[in-house]
C-alpha cells in the first residue's frame, strides 16, 4: 500500500436524519426531535393520547382534571392495557408449550405402537 492510499471503509454508514417535530398533547404544545423515518408514528401517537384524553374528558363528568391529571390518568390507563397484553401473551406462549408437549407425546405414544 502506498503513503497515499487511506484505510477507508468499504462501506459507508449513512448518518440517521432527525428532524424537529412540533405536537400537542392535552393543548400543551411540545417540540421533540425525532429520526425522520419515526415523524408519521410520532404525529400518530400524539393523536392516539389526545384521543385517550378526549374519551376521559367525556367519561369525566363531575370534575375538571387538569391537563397533568388528565395524562397521570392516561398512563395508568396505558400500563393497564400493556399488563393486559404481556399476561395475555405470557398466557398463550403456556398454552403453546402445553399444545407442543401434548404433540410431543402423543407422537411418542404413535411410535411406540408401529
Amino acid at each position: 500500500m502506498s503513503q497515499n492510499q487511506t484505510n477507508k471503509p468499504s462501506a459507508i454508514i449513512a448518518k440517521e436524519e432527525f428532524r424537529p417535530i412540533d405536537i400537542s398533547i392535552a393543548g400543551t404544545p411540545h417540540r421533540i426531535v425525532c429520526p425522520v423515518d419515526e415523524v408519521k408514528n410520532l404525529e400518530k401517537n400524539a393523536e392516539f393520547i389526545n384521543q385517550k384524553i378526549r374519551d376521559l374528558r367525556r367519561d369525566i363528568k363531575h370534575k375538571t382534571p387538569t391537563n397533568e391529571e388528565f395524562l397521570v390518568l392516561v398512563c395508568l390507563e396505558l400500563y393497564d392495557e400493556v399488563q393486559t397484553l404481556q399476561k395475555q401473551l405470557a398466557d398463550a406462549d403456556s398454552e403453546k408449550q402445553q399444545v407442543a408437549a401434548m404433540i410431543d407425546k402423543i407422537n411418542t405414544q404413535a411410535r411406540s405402537m408401529l
